[in-house]
Formats: C-alpha cells, sequence, structure tokens
C-alpha cells in the first residue's frame, strides 16, 4: 500500500505581533497537498465529507485491470494531517460523487465490476469500512447520491438492459424504500455515454439527485434521450421536467434553500450560466434553458459545479463553486434573500487547482478539496479550510 505523507502545509490563520509562540487551533484555515513516494501514483478526489474529529476524501485511483476508476478513502485530522489511507478491493469501481453522512456514517455506493450490482460503503467515524454491501434491487451503473428525509439515502443508477433511469430511496443497510424508474425513451441506448462517463475525464456529465424544501424529489438524469432535470413523487410520470437539449445544453447543478427557490447553475454547449436565486415549480415542463440569462465567460466549458448552502449565524449564502479558464477554482458567494453577490475567492496561483467538493464544517467554517499538481506534473489531493473568522471577514 501506498502511504501519503505531507510536503506542504500552508496556515493561513491571521496571526498579530507577539512575543508568544503561536500555536495552530483546528478551526484555523489551512491548505495542506498530499503527496505519495510513488510519484507515478494518481488520485482524482470526488467527494468530501467530515466530522468533528476528522476529514475524510472519497478518491478515484487508477486501475491496471480496467478503464473504470479504482476507490480509495482518505482520512486526515481536523488540522489536516494524513491519518490512513483505505483501498477498496480492485473489482469495487466507479464511486458516486458525494459523501453522505448519516449518524457519524458517511455513505457512498459503488459498482462491483464483476456482478455490475451496485454496493454501499459506510466510512466510520474513525475511517474504518463498512462493507461493501450489495443493495437489495437491481440497480445498475449507479450516477449520483444525496441525502433524504428521515436520515435515508436518495440514488440515481442507469439501467441499460431497461433503458431507464431509476431513483430509488434507500435506508443505510441499503434496503429499498420505494423505486421509480423513467424510460429515455425509444431508440439508440445511451450506455455509451454512461460508460464514458466513469472512464473519460474530459465526458463527465453532471448526474445529480436531492430532495427539494417543498419535499419533491428530482434527479438530473437522461430522460426522452435528453440530460433534463426531472421533478418526481415517485409516481409512474414525473411532475415536472426542465428539458435538456440532448447532452449539450442542461442543468449543472441545484441547491434548494426555499419552498421553491433555488440556485441553478446551467450549460449551453461552452457557455455556463449562473441563477442564484430563480423560482422553479416542480409541476411543470419547460426548456431548462429558458433559465439562462447570466453567462460566466470564466468558467471552463467542462467546469465541475458544486453548491451548498451556507449557514453564517443564522443568515443564508449560497456557495457556487467551479473552475476557470485560468485553472484556479473560483467560490461565488450570494445572499439567499436577493440573490445578490456577496464575495468571490480564488483558489490557486502558480500551481493548477480543480475542484471535487466542499463542506461547512462543525465549526462555521468551510472545507474545498480537488487536485493540484506538484512539480507541474504530479497530480496530488488537496485540501483547504476557510475558517469561519476568514469567511466573515470576506462577507
Amino acid at each position: 500500500m501506498n502511504r501519503f505523507y505531507l510536503p506542504l502545509l500552508i496556515l493561513l490563520a491571521v496571526a498579530g505581533f507577539s512575543c508568544e509562540e503561536e500555536t495552530f487551533e483546528p478551526g484555523d484555515s489551512f491548505l495542506q497537498i498530499y503527496d505519495d513516494n510513488n510519484y507515478l501514483a494518481s488520485y482524482q478526489p470526488v467527494a468530501v465529507s467530515a466530522s468533528e474529529e476528522r476529514y475524510y476524501l472519497l478518491s478515484e485511483r487508477s486501475l491496471t485491470t480496467t478503464d473504470f476508476a479504482g476507490i480509495t478513502i482518505v482520512t486526515v485530522d481536523n488540522e489536516g494531517f494524513f491519518e490512513v489511507e483505505s483501498p477498496l478491493e480492485p473489482q469495487y469501481v466507479a464511486p458516486t460523487n458525494q459523501l453522505v453522512s448519516i449518524n457519524g456514517v458517511q455513505y457512498f455506493f459503488c459498482l462491483n465490476s464483476g456482478n455490475l450490482r451496485t454496493q454501499i460503503v459506510g466510512v466510520s467515524n474513525e475511517g474504518e469500512l463498512i462493507g461493501p454491501t450489495p443493495i437489495s434491487t437491481n440497480a445498475y451503473y449507479p450516477l449520483a447520491c444525496s441525502p433524504s428525509g428521515n436520515n435515508n439515502l436518495l440514488l440515481l443508477s442507469y439501467n441499460p438492459d431497461a433503458k431507464t433511469s431509476m431513483l430509488t430511496e434507500l435506508n443505510t443497510d441499503g434496503q429499498v424504500l420505494q423505486q421509480q424508474a423513467y424510460s429515455i425513451g425509444p431508440g439508440d441506448d445511451v450506455l455509451e455515454k454512461v460508460i464514458n462517463h466513469f472512464t473519460t475525464r474530459s465526458e463527465k456529465l453532471p448526474f445529480f439527485c436531492g430532495q427539494s424544501a417543498n419535499g419533491s424529489y428530482y434527479f438530473n438524469g437522461f430522460y426522452n434521450y435528453t440530460l433534463s432535470l426531472v421533478f418526481t413523487n415517485f409516481g409512474d410520470e414525473p411532475t415536472g421536467v426542465l428539458q435538456g437539449q440532448a447532452d449539450d445544453a442542461g442543468v449543472k447543478g441545484l441547491l434548494s434553500f426555499g419552498a421553491n427557490d433555488y440556485a441553478m447553475v446551467g450549460f449551453q454547449f461552452s457557455d455556463n450560466f449562473v441563477q442564484p436565486k430563480v423560482s422553479v415549480s416542480p409541476n411543470e415542463t419547460v426548456s431548462s434553458v429558458s433559465y439562462f440569462d447570466r453567462n460566466i465567460p470564466e468558467l471552463t466549458e467542462t467546469s465541475k459545479v458544486k453548491m451548498l448552502d451556507l449557514d453564517m449565524d443564522g443568515t443564508g449564502v449560497t456557495v457556487i463553486a467551479s473552475e476557470t479558464e485560468g485553472r484556479q477554482v473560483v467560490l461565488y458567494f450570494y445572499d439567499q434573500t436577493n440573490g445578490d453577490l456577496l464575495a468571490t475567492k480564488y483558489l490557486g496561483s502558480l500551481n493548477p487547482f480543480t475542484l471535487a467538493g466542499l463542506i461547512q464544517t462543525d465549526d462555521g467554517g468551510m472545507a474545498i478539496a480537488g487536485t493540484t499538481f506538484l512539480a507541474g506534473r504530479f497530480e496530488r489531493i488537496y485540501l483547504q479550510k476557510l475558517s469561519k473568522a476568514e469567511l466573515q471577514t470576506l462577507l
């Protein structure tokens, strides 16, 4: 097993002039970059989560036996110092790009490449793996996951035999609570696009799912041969659809923070559009591009988007994170009351930074994870913490 070590630590906490020795507190800002003693090793984080004691980095790793990505969990302490690397066996591949925290355990889904069955995996508070355990349904190709009500999980998957996008609600034991499949329509399969999503980094698609503040469920996946945002209550037909244009236009990210209030990021070919506050009805079928009116030209065509409902002492702030043409990660902070832009912050300067995920930490700060490059060519994981004090200064 390769071991990570830490060649770089940048403390960003503001310190005044003092004769006393400076000390680092868990709530302070920091930047950590995690190297590996195997210089050929390559890890791409896809999600980050945290408990009070530590951070969990869900990462893909290259395998020699398949084009699908293997899986590694990297656990670090609350100051960002490496604790343990926990790789899954090579037959477990293609992790979903979110860690869902329920009762102190972090959950995600992956694929058993031997029988194509979807597995649920937990990571304990101490960083130990729980599972993988097959879920109690024939769900193939797990595309995305999220929390749902009552400490349950939502899973978006694709079934190539039935040619359906499937939304499933499960408990943490992998037992199905409710499930509904939606046809992509007659014609050719989209399996090639799904496979490319898992195996070709430049062709990843913005699959996601969730539950709105108004209780409705949604997923962003293939429906009627189009990458569309589908609203549903697990009925035979969707309650509403924001239709895309094949996979050339559609929704990249969605955040619910009110009854029908959302923040949305959309795309149309090479353009990206940000709507920090927009009303979306879950009961109508419209074109998604009708919501696109604020083009952000600094974002890359293939940029990932992550969104966060940030609680700043009772004030709601929407954070939209993405990647810029300047090879930086950008954070846009918006007031949820009126949608006004409050602040913008860039991560990365000398080295290019990519985005994997962001979370609010228990101490009121925020953590961002992704990749950067050492010596211009060695791709490595970074974890950057912005303290609550730094966020308050920024906002």
